[in-house]
């Protein structure tokens, strides 16, 4: 099934669903105000004014997806795929996030963690990779792990 909302493309799978579709843009909306929160200044109008496309899918799919761009047969939990910088801004889009929810499930079983809190773990990390953020080198992993706490304990936070 597939939703169009202001800035967000948002595709789900039969049976991949958490809750509801409003559940998935109620954190869309929220993560993209933060992002514009904490964001250095660089990269703040690129969030702000950038559309992207989420899939939320299965093992089966993301492990396709993973082995023709990644060369890596097997399935993975979450996807980031980016135009360059120039075509990000040239376009208005940041790129597609693809989340297996069959492996965020399973994941979150196994940290004692409620589905939704590996959700929006995944969704954040994908979205800083969009923004150009990565964890190849220590220095930025330390960076993007950093920011990306705060944000899931930001998002978290706001959905009391």
């Amino acid at each position: 099934m597939k939703t169009t909302i202001q800035n967000f493309e948002l595709i789900t799978r039969k049976n991949c669903n958490i809750r509801s579709r409003q559940w998935w843009v109620k954190y869309l909306k929220k993560l993209k105000g933060l992002l514009t929160k904490h964001l250095p200044k660089s990269k703040i109008l690129l969030a702000k004014n950038s559309t992207l496309t989420l899939l939320i899918t299965n093992n089966t799919e993301i492990q396709k997806l993973n082995y023709k761009h990644r060369k890596v047969n097997k399935p993975t939990d979450v996807l980031s795929f980016h135009l360059n910088k120039r075509e990000q801004i040239e376009n208005n889009y940041l790129g597609d996030i693809v989340i297996s929810y069959e492996q965020a499930k399973k994941q979150a079983s196994e940290k004692y963690f409620p589905i939704e809190s590996e959700l929006l773990m995944l969704l954040i990390h994908a979205y800083l990779h969009l923004l150009g953020y990565n964890h190849k080198l220590k220095k930025d992993a330390k960076q993007m792990f950093a920011l990306q706490n705060k944000l899931l304990l930001e998002l978290t936070f706001l959905s009391r």
